[in-house]
């Protein structure tokens, strides 16, 4: 070889990595993926010539690399024997993220280093590219976020090319920050690295031993009652086996009649199924035959021919029964659907659009204009009801009755409505479970997995039967144990001691899969039937589970070995929204939501988990001393209402009710906030569109046009000093500071000494209020969603219904009076009280316990705070004009507030189609004249919003038959360009009909970028007669 040449004859990492793709010496760039506890790796560079120089990161190739905690960089130069010349070859090393949520020694670390999606620390950090105030999110993260929505989550600024920024810097710094354990509420004080808390926690001796204890089952009263006695439970579940249609439909495997020949066909098909999932990103185009769902289907066949040749065996039945749970999911979660369903698709859309536009046309005729939450036409379908039977119409009121079933099966959270659906694979699931416990009885396996599915469609008293009878037979599995907790926590009464047994046992589930994130490297090895059943973090009734348990913690001390609620919150929201390549049993939380391909139930129901925890978390940061936190608590609140905005769920009451709340909490820290103010502003908009017929709509929009002048005004100024009196005008506002004086005056009243108490009087908490059914017991969940700037009217989210769940300490602290979003003060109108800027529903006390209030004012301990200022923003010039639009006499107004948002951020869509759209009823030209000021980029960049401003122009022009307005031409050839030419043609038969032919060939030939001589086009023109 030439003394010159400089390259690599072989590379390796330490044993156990493979980089990517397979080394050859003119290949430069690599990368490799380890495990999240190796800290550092030693890279072996080979020469052909002994006489090259090798170096690794600008030193020995002998020394190890220390690794960051997402991406490390390694460079490798090589040097040619004469010195002459260098190649580098470079290895990106990517870390697994760490399974559980840590916390950091030092607050600031905490505050500095959590990603505001996750709330747990930082995994491979960005930013987004000239956003103010700057933002860190982890990768992935981020990633989810703007795969539905190219904008910035929490300015709404659309998103550019080369908008994330890699904060390398920051990922070194976070990686050499000192943590705690994971498992320091079990004793360890040890701290270390957060890079280096991986190795440390997986030979912790403090970490839980995944040997349970027999005796804390086997010494209850339930089990010596019923279990240890000649008495059994008693079963109150009534089942005859049968095969049932849907299941002779499966019997079809043809020459097979060997049970043990068709298990293993079925076990085959499964495992290429689980190998042929999708992940998030993928073309879900398969070849005939090799879909996934045609693997589960093919074992779903063998497993119910298995059971046509040999009907009493309970293993087949339970089998089939996991496969038919795993068809629910695979629908739900990645969208899989046969081929000979494709053509039912357009039918099922026609029909799910049909059925929508029925409900919609019902609202209307009874009074619910604008945009309707779920309860408001539930309300209007019940109303129509209850009018056709007055009116002897017994047949439309049945067909108004399916619409409000289906609707109402619709708004489900939890996954309990589609275990009573008789169509739903889970249903079908439930029944063969039921089949496998009449056959045997004694199963401790069949009997979990029917509790399981009986909890989940809310017969709890028959799932508690079924869980101890598991419990009974195996008292040491950590699964029946955290669902046998699940099912006594839904139960009417709960004495204190069976209280501590559903926090030890619920305890007891989540320590069993946090040890099993360190106990192997080889579960990724490990073939689970069931990604999304019983022991999976990202199955939400497990997760529910966890949220109960933190819920519980919140409210009582226990022993010294239990978790903190905050460990349990954090635990939780990092294992359902971790967004990464996770193929390991350390990441089955993540794979809820990043395989969830579909946004379906599954995805929702994991998003409305991840809500919930958010906001318990809210609460206690809240709640916590201390000064310096008033960023961190509106940087959460800013992340809760991005969330929801950004979320699958659809509209419902309970989003809006906690988008207000939260944003009445991120203003209560820092009332003069413009970004809070502003936030708020758009959640009492969405409240008033909810109610837009009543008087409380009208006060909401009041407030409304308050906060976002508010906002407006206190651009430019710091974010202390007295609050705006925008906001002092809010008569939340009000309720709050005289429910803080009553508290005060109650505080300092001198109580009478009590008597001294009989020892047979009940503590408190010995019977536990329950709540309607829910699972996670003591958490807000009243959720809300922020309206975006997108289409007119959008501004109101709705809402599904949900509990109110009982409050614990954990929980906020925001009182208000019960008239909710309450009237702006005076009867002045909307007009009066919004002169040009400078250029509640009912709730319940959150919680049971008194707790420290949020303080409200000056915020003069917060340097942060008092060194803030507001930055100038568009977004709330948009929703004060958008709240002016709302009535007649301040749309004046509104077109002034709109033409500014124009001004500051000419990119925004949604200005110049809300502003037109005023215009366009007494002005059609002036309407025309907004759209075209848009900035529309060249077409071959246009987007499908484009698109919509291209179709506007082209849509008031042809009606109003102004064909020789010169912006026809362009904007026809935009929009063909764009949607197509099936979208224009009714145009062109319009204009065909006018003998406009000249404008049709230019349109076509400007369409196909071709000039109108080209010798096709002439042709085309010829026979269509326009030459």
């Amino acid at each position: 070889m030439s003394a010159n040449a400089a390259q690599l004859s072989d590379l390796t990492i330490q044993t156990g990595h493979e980089l990517y793709p397979d080394f050859s010496p003119t290949t430069y760039d690599y990368s490799c993926y380890v495990h999240f506890d190796c800290c550092e790796v030693r890279v072996y560079p080979q020469t052909p010539d002994k006489s090259m120089q090798t170096a690794v990161n600008d030193a020995s190739f002998s020394e190890p690399v220390m690794l960051n905690v997402g991406e490390t960089v390694v460079i490798i130069k090589v040097t040619s024997a004469d010195g002459a010349n260098t190649q580098v070859y470079t290895i990106n090393v990517t870390r697994e993220p760490v399974p559980l949520a840590v916390m950091f020694c030092d607050v600031r670390d905490q505050m500095e280093y959590e990603c505001p999606i996750s709330l747990s620390a930082l995994y491979k950090p960005v930013s987004i590219h000239q956003s103010e105030p700057k933002i860190i999110f982890s990768a992935p993260y981020i990633d989810m976020l703007t795969r539905r929505s190219k904008v910035d989550p929490f300015t709404e600024r659309p998103l550019g090319e080369g908008w994330k920024v890699l904060e390398s810097e920051l990922d070194r710094r976070m990686s050499n920050a000192p943590v705690k354990c994971f498992f320091s509420y079990r004793g360890c004080r040890k701290q270390m690295r957060y890079a280096e808390i991986g190795a440390h926690a997986k030979d912790c001796r403090y970490k839980p031993s995944s040997d349970l204890d027999s005796v804390e089952v086997t010494e209850t009263n339930w089990y010596r009652k019923y279990v240890a006695s000649s008495s059994n439970l008693e079963i109150m579940t009534d089942h005859t086996l049968e095969i049932r249609n849907w299941e002779k439909r499966l019997q079809t495997a043809f020459g097979e009649h060997d049970v043990d020949s068709l298990i293993a066909h079925a076990e085959e098909h499964f495992k290429l199924y689980k190998k042929r999932l999708p992940n998030p990103g993928d073309m879900m185009q398969y070849d005939p035959g090799q879909s996934p769902l045609d693997d589960l289907e093919q074992a779903a066949i063998h497993y119910a021919t298995a059971i046509k040749v040999k009907p009493h065996d309970a293993e087949l039945h339970f089998r089939l029964g996991q496969t038919l749970e795993e068809h629910y999911y695979a629908t739900e979660m990645y969208g899989l659907k046969k081929e000979t369903q494709e053509d039912d698709q357009d039918l099922g859309q026609a029909k799910y659009a049909g059925r929508q536009e029925e409900i919609l046309a019902i609202c209307r005729l009874h009074g619910f204009p604008g945009t309707l939450t779920t309860e408001n036409q539930l309300k209007a379908l019940d109303m129509e009801i209850q009018d056709l039977k007055q009116q002897g119409q017994s047949a439309k009121a049945d067909y108004v009755q399916t619409l409000f079933l289906w609707l109402s099966k619709k708004a489900g959270k939890d996954g309990s409505s589609v275990v009573s659906d008789e169509k739903c694979w889970l249903f079908r699931a439930l029944l063969k479970y039921l089949d496998a416990c009449s056959l045997n009885a004694d199963s401790w396996e069949y009997n979990l997995h029917l509790g399981r599915l009986l909890l989940l469609q809310g017969t709890s008293n028959e799932a508690l039967q079924h869980l101890q009878t598991a419990l009974g037979l195996q008292p040491c599995q950590p699964a029946i144990r955290f669902y046998t907790g699940l099912a006594l926590l839904q139960q009417k009464e709960m004495t204190v001691t069976c209280e501590h047994e559903v926090v030890l046992w619920l305890q007891q589930g989540l320590e069993n899969i946090m040890a099993q994130f360190f106990a192997s490297h080889y579960y990724k090895e490990r073939e689970q039937l069931d990604t999304g059943h019983d022991w999976s973090v990202m199955n939400a009734q497990f997760l529910r589970g966890c949220l109960s348990l933190a819920a519980l913690l919140s409210k009582n001390s226990f022993s010294d070995l239990t978790m903190s609620p905050e460990q349990v919150y954090h635990m939780y929201v990092t294992q359902t929204n971790t967004l990464n390549l996770c193929n390991t049993i350390s990441g089955l939380a993540a794979q809820g939501i990043s395989r969830c391909v579909n946004q379906g139930e599954v995805l929702q129901q994991l998003e409305w988990v991840l809500l919930d925890a958010h906001f318990a978390l809210l609460q206690g940061l809240i709640q916590q001393e201390g000064d310096g936190k008033q960023p961190w608590i509106v940087k959460r609140c800013q992340a809760i209402t991005a969330l929801i905005r950004l979320s699958s769920i659809g509209p419902c009451r309970e989003l809006l009710d906690l988008q207000e709340k939260v944003c009445q909490m991120g203003v209560l820290v820092v009332p003069r906030c413009s970004r809070a103010l502003c936030l708020l502003g758009l959640a009492q908009l969405a409240q008033s569109d909810s109610h837009s017929a009543a008087e409380r709509g009208q006060a909401a929009l009041a407030n409304a046009c308050l906060s976002f002048q508010a906002s407006i005004e206190l651009e430019g100024s710091h974010q202390t000093g007295e609050p705006p009196e925008q906001l002092t005008k809010q008569t939340w506002w009000k309720d709050h500071l005289d429910a803080e004086k009553d508290k005060k005056v109650k505080h300092e009243t001198p109580e009478p000494k009590p008597a001294v108490e009989s020892s047979e009087a009940p503590a408190d908490g010995k019977k536990l209020a329950r709540s309607r059914g829910a699972p996670a017991r003591g958490i807000a969940t009243s959720i809300a969603k922020t309206s975006a700037p997108t289409r007119v009217n959008r501004t109101a989210t709705a809402a599904k219904h949900m509990p109110q769940l009982a409050r614990s300490r954990a929980g906020g602290h925001l009182v208000t009076k019960s008239d909710g979003a309450g009237k702006a003060a005076g009867n002045s109108s909307i007009k009066a009280q919004t002169s040009p800027c400078k250029s509640r529903q009912q709730q319940s006390p959150l919680q049971d316990k008194p707790t420290s209030e949020v303080k409200v004012g000056k915020q003069d301990n917060d340097s942060t705070v008092l060194t803030a200022l507001n930055e100038k923003s568009y977004v709330p010039r948009l929703g004060l004009a958008r709240a002016l639009a709302r009535t007649t006499d301040s749309q004046k107004q509104a077109c002034h507030f709109y033409q500014e948002v124009i001004d500051m951020a000419p990119e925004v869509h949604d200005a110049y189609i809300e502003l037109a759209s005023l215009l366009l009823k007494d002005d059609a030209l002036a309407a025309v004249d907004v759209y075209s000021r848009f900035p529309l980029k060249p077409v071959c960049e246009q987007t499908f919003d484009d698109a919509f401003i291209t179709g506007e122009i082209v849509h008031i022009l042809m009606k109003h038959e102004l064909y020789e307005h010169p912006q026809l031409l362009p904007n026809l050839v935009a929009h063909g360009k764009v949607m197509g030419l099936g979208c224009l043609e009714k145009y062109i038969g319009a204009l065909e009909g006018r003998l406009m032919t000249n404008l049709l060939r230019r349109v076509y030939a400007g369409i196909h970028d071709k000039s109108e001589d080209d010798e096709e086009l002439q042709d085309f023109f010829r026979f269509k007669c326009w030459i």
